[in-house]
């Protein structure tokens, strides 16, 4: 028998997830986030996010809030002013380079605070994640009211102007 020649085997390249499988995890991690805000529930929303010093979140009408111990806070903040927020999700786009992820959405909102005033809003939301050991964290949320006419701003001006922060971003105590 003549012995035929071997063809080098090709080197295995190192596996990365494939861009739908990237694509789902972060919509995913999106969800994850909505989720925890729909429960008011800081614990969750900690364990979605980078905890870091250069995370940002941009509530409406607030200014940029820096650093995660003061984001923790803010979505403390929050919740303790809500009794209960419900979203429904529209336009809801995800981009995924490299280890960097990016969801642009509508999000529609039923809210009834703490003094029962209840009413709807939309928001406008970006949120930027980064993979952050093997996770997608959310390293910035910047969400903007989307006002329909001049009413939606009365409506909002009296809960956004109840909410515990200062004009630096930062939180005050209650």
């Amino acid at each position: 028998m003549s012995k035929q020649p071997t063809e080098p085997k090709p080197q295995a390249k190192p596996r990365t997830p494939s861009l739908t499988r990237q694509l789902t995890d972060v919509e995913e991690a999106n969800l994850a986030f909505y989720e925890a805000f729909n429960k008011c529930d800081v614990e969750r929303m900690e364990k979605l996010w980078a905890q870091s010093p250069y995370v940002r979140c941009i509530h409406p009408g607030w200014e940029p809030v820096v650093g995660w111990p003061s984001v923790r806070q803010s979505w403390a903040d929050v919740f303790e002013s809500m009794l209960s927020i419900d979203f429904s999700l529209e336009d809801v786009h995800v981009e995924v380079v490299g280890q960097s992820a990016r969801v642009n959405l509508v999000a529609h909102a039923s809210v009834t605070t703490i003094d029962n005033d209840v009413f709807q809003t939309s928001v406008v939301a970006t949120t930027i994640m980064d993979k952050i050991e093997n996770e997608w964290l959310i390293v910035l949320h910047h969400s903007s009211h989307l006002l329909e006419d001049d009413s939606d701003l009365e409506q909002l001006d009296g809960f956004t102007a109840s909410l515990p922060y200062t004009n630096d971003g930062s939180s005050q105590p209650n």
